[in-house]
């Protein structure tokens, strides 16, 4: 489009060449600078991306020796459950820990789909009796554990194991003090769950 305009003000602002004949200098680009390269990519790096995650070695177990094997010293970042964050931090035993995450592992597992008992199914009609008996015997198995948290420790297991929440989200907790306490009963009722697994 051009201007119908003539003289002076017919090219200012709406030409390319300055009429002045001044050029604009261009900007010199600053130089690439990356960080220091990482070897492995760990995602983004942002609070919300690195929120209860660690970075631990990808090791290969040799089903040889049972060592772990890791020539070229891969690392990964991992997510961890409330219950694992609690026993970093010392708040849990390892003993505690390891009743918390499995009954998380029963608990988790009720929420799946039951596996395909074959992959190709041709010529026949499904059987649902034996993907209930897969449900069936995973609640089971939930149950056998879950059966052993007394009442008075249950809403905070439940809090922090089953729904895998902080303590301090916890309805009653306002932090400090109280946050102490409740970790006290959630400490005391995986105590008491890991003494009778």
């Amino acid at each position: 489009m051009f201007s119908t305009l003539r003289g002076p003000k017919a090219n200012k602002g709406y030409s390319q060449a300055n009429t002045a004949g001044k050029t604009m200098a261009k900007k010199k680009r600053k130089p690439h600078n990356p960080s220091a390269p990482t070897q492995w990519d760990m995602g983004t790096g942002t609070r919300a991306a690195t929120h209860l995650t660690v970075i631990e070695e990808a090791a290969e177990i040799n089903p040889k020796t049972g060592k772990k094997h890791n020539p070229n010293g891969v690392k990964r970042r991992r997510r961890i459950s409330w219950v694992e964050h609690y026993g970093r931090k010392g708040h849990l035993t390892r003993e505690q820990v390891n009743a918390g995450l499995r009954l998380q592992e029963a608990f988790e597992r009720t929420q799946r789909r039951p596996p395909a008992l074959k992959k190709v199914q041709v010529d026949s009609s499904p059987k649902p009796d034996a993907n209930i008996a897969i449900q069936c015997d995973r609640m089971d198995k939930y149950h056998r554990i879950a059966r052993h948290i007394p009442t008075r420790y249950r809403p905070f297991i439940d809090h922090v194991v089953i729904h895998n929440r902080p303590i301090r989200a916890m309805k009653g907790c306002g932090g400090g003090k109280q946050e102490g306490r409740y970790l006290e009963r959630l400490a005391e009722g995986l105590q008491y769950l890991a003494d009778r697994l």
